[in-house]
């Protein structure tokens, strides 16, 4: 169990630098000639950092930054319940790297040898007229049509009275009406003809010749990171107007009549916890007049009490035995508000209030029909009605769970490395499986990761004596 610490924190914040001066290196010398030094040292930072961040919440590595992460965005440290953010903060993350992936994706389309060989020449850049269409092939996609055409052009030699060069290239067109006569402007080498001709705007010559991307890149990179950058504002907003508010039993149950038990933690577990189908879904299925409930195994913290147990169903991200080994021994109160419109074998939400006013958040079942103990009724005014803090701290690393997700996250990265490094530049087989790679191998890690959760969860459901599989969900 590792509290998350300036340690961590730190090691975070240098792991997103370093994707920041990737992006940045590509923004300001969109090509350069391969190895690319520049970005293998943001790729080699990045790695750096993770390494300690692993470190660190392994618990392998102790260093004087092992303090509480000061308050940020007007959070206090310790007041918000962390783990429900972490879907929205998992979107905004692979949201955020697809630009600086998609913008190297572009780099290395257009960083091809017949660019390198031209720009090692006296170069020049000059209108054409093409002379000869040998072929015209279309190119349908999602995002629209285009043409590709390859052509023969006629381009000014380097004298005055110089026979005009003819250079083969490629054009690209949206309508798909170039013919011959039409005059265009290329990139090419007067003095090594056999290189042909990379026919482009001027807007991107720029960029070809070791500048800046083109504005219309920048520009839509720009939209395209707006939309993560103004939902991580929205969530700091939000999470400022949370942070500011005191959490107590009543801000969790609302008005509806409490009940309240005392209880010890005894242990993790995990179980199938049963909730009500998602009104908004059941909406959308007017096929079914009453909808399935939602079913699916939860880790649960396992409160032990002179009339029975209770599990408190908390977030699938969180071990619950790291959890409830840091609280061995420590007793509460936990509190729920049944609902009466409810079948009584739905979960409903309940808090875990534990005497040294730390709290743990999570679902519990209100039925009395399953044997569970009722406790007593609970006034939510009072000395209930502290400010509290979250429990902690959380497992950031669970060795089961995680450690055989990172292969598919190593071969990724270690794919990104050989496209930064130049790996079959001139479009080859080779480059093209580095890019899936790259994709997949992080999908694969997340997929793995799903899996290993639920592997580990139905082993600990069957150990501690948790209801495994859903099986038949009683009918109200």
């Amino acid at each position: 169990m590792r509290e998350r610490d300036l340690g961590t924190a730190a090691a975070s914040a240098l792991a997103w630098a370093g994707a920041a001066a990737f992006l940045l290196c590509l923004l300001v010398r969109k090509i350069a000639p391969f190895p690319r030094w520049d970005l293998l040292a943001c790729l080699a930072f990045s790695a750096v950092a993770f390494l300690a961040w692993w470190l660190r919440a392994t618990g392998r590595w102790h260093s004087r930054l092992g303090g509480l992460v000061p308050p940020a965005f007007g959070l206090k440290t310790g007041r918000r319940w962390w783990p429900p953010l972490r879907g929205m903060c998992i979107f905004l993350a692979v949201w955020g790297l697809f630009g600086p992936f998609f913008l190297l994706g572009i780099s290395a389309g257009e960083n091809t040898p017949r660019l390198t060989a031209i720009t090692q020449h006296d170069h020049r850049y000059a209108p054409v007229t093409i002379t000869q269409i040998h072929h015209k092939h279309r190119n349908q996609s999602k995002t629209g049509t285009t043409y590709t055409y390859a052509v023969t052009v006629e381009a000014p030699a380097p004298g005055e009275h110089s026979k005009a060069l003819r250079l083969d290239g490629e054009a690209k067109s949206s309508s798909g009406n170039w013919s011959i006569g039409d005059r265009l402007s290329g990139l090419y080498a007067p003095d090594a003809p056999s290189l042909g001709i990379i026919l482009t705007p001027r807007r991107h010559l720029a960029s070809l010749l070791g500048g800046p991307a083109s504005p219309g890149e920048m520009g839509m990179l720009a939209l395209f990171e707006a939309i993560p950058l103004g939902m991580f504002l929205v969530l700091v907003r939000s999470g400022a107007k949370a942070g500011a508010e005191p959490m107590t039993p009543k801000t969790v149950l609302g008005d509806r009549p409490a009940r309240r038990l005392r209880v010890d933690v005894a242990g993790g577990a995990a179980g199938q916890c049963v909730t009500s189908p998602d009104p908004r879904k059941a909406s959308r299925s007017s096929h079914h007049e009453n909808p399935e409930p939602a079913s699916r195994l939860h880790p649960a913290v396992r409160l032990s009490s002179p009339d029975g147990t209770r599990d408190l169903f908390i977030d699938r991200c969180l071990d619950p035995q790291a959890l409830t080994g840091a609280l061995e021994g420590r007793s509460g109160w936990l509190y729920w508000a049944p609902a009466p419109e409810e079948p009584s074998d739905r979960s409903v939400a309940a808090l875990l209030v534990l005497d040294d006013d730390r709290y743990v958040y999570g679902l519990t079942p209100p039925g009395s029909d399953a044997g569970l103990p009722q406790g007593e009724s609970a006034a939510l005014t009072g000395p209930d009605a502290r400010p509290l803090r979250a429990v902690g701290p959380y497992a950031l690393w669970q060795p089961a769970v995680h450690g055989p997700g990172m292969y598919g996250f190593g071969l990724g990265f270690l794919a990104l490395c050989l496209i930064v490094a130049g790996v079959d530049y001139d479009g080859g087989p080779v480059l093209g499986m580095c890019f899936v790679t790259a994709v997949a191998g992080p999908a694969a890690g997340l997929m793995t990761i799903l899996r290993r959760r639920m592997v580990f969860l139905r082993r600990l459901a069957r150990e501690t004596g948790g209801r495994e599989e859903a099986g038949t969900v009683p009918q109200p």
